[in-house]
């Protein structure tokens, strides 16, 4: 049986402080409400401290308050507010996710110069190479891709990368890409960006063999390894750079043979 500490501690990365986990577990046992004087000798906690904690348990969905005749007594609600609460939560998060390359942006734009300033980033690791996919959804209208991995999977977690290329859908962002592969399988469930934001093509390996992943957009160039231990990635920041890389990709992709969509999922063949 997890004892009322591990509890605690379980519960604090749902968002719970330690005050907040033992009046929830405390009112959780009694049969009926307590007021906040109870509570407070019974814990053996200060009067303040328990009013902050009763104010963020209410606003989390946990506790309801009762008018009693000198005031308020208060019970708890349901576990199962826990996991509603929860919810509303990663809801939330997501939608300030959705909108945080923006903000982002906004803030280099303060940097003194930040538009004619160079600069190259190093990454290392998955949760670099998440990184680098992350930011490239900063991108305005396009992004272009000279494909190695033909899955982000590869990697990034499933969840991670559909909320990815929802925010591609979102944004209105085209994917351009270029692949040696001549089969792609199925590889979403995001159908919109297969749909109306995916632009896939085959080139071959003898006109250009790609050996390294890279993402073009913006004023930046991002390349990255995902393969054997070698897992790194580097963005360069700069506005000329990038521009001659958009053009020596057109110029390959016009060499390039279109991939036929099969389904809504992202298969795709020559």
């Amino acid at each position: 049986m997890t004892s009322k500490q591990e509890l605690i501690l379980q519960l604090e990365p749902y968002g719970l402080g330690e005050n907040e986990s033992k009046i929830y577990m405390f009112l959780l046992a009694q049969p009926g409400e307590l007021s906040v004087v109870q509570i407070a000798k019974e814990l053996r906690l200060g009067r303040t401290p328990v009013y902050n904690a009763l104010d963020k348990l209410e606003n989390k969905g946990l506790t309801a308050k009762i008018m009693a005749e000198n005031g308020y007594n208060y019970t708890a609600n349901s576990p199962d507010n826990l996991e509603e609460y929860w919810r509303r939560r990663e809801r939330k998060v997501q939608r300030l996710g959705a909108k945080l390359p923006d903000v982002v942006s906004a803030l280099d734009g303060l940097a003194t110069g930040s538009g004619h300033r160079s600069k190259t980033k190093y990454y290392t690791g998955r949760d670099g190479l998440e990184q680098i996919t992350y930011n490239s959804l900063r991108a305005k209208n396009d992004l272009y891709i000279y494909e190695v991995a033909t899955n982000m999977t590869n990697f990034v977690n499933k969840n991670t990368a559909e909320k990815f290329r929802q925010i591609l859908v979102e944004r209105e962002i085209t994917t351009h890409q270029l692949t040696n592969y001549t089969q792609i399988e199925a590889f979403t469930e995001v159908e919109r960006m297969i749909t109306d934001f995916w632009d896939i093509r085959h080139i071959d390996p003898k006109i250009l063999k790609i050996q390294f992943e890279m993402l073009i957009y913006n004023d930046v160039c991002a390349l990255y390894s995902v393969s054997g231990r070698d897992i790194f990635g580097v963005e360069i920041h700069n506005a000329n750079l990038a521009a001659m890389q958009k053009q020596i990709f057109s110029a390959i992709q016009r060499l390039a043979k279109p991939m036929k969509k099969i389904g809504l999922n992202g298969e795709a063949k020559v």
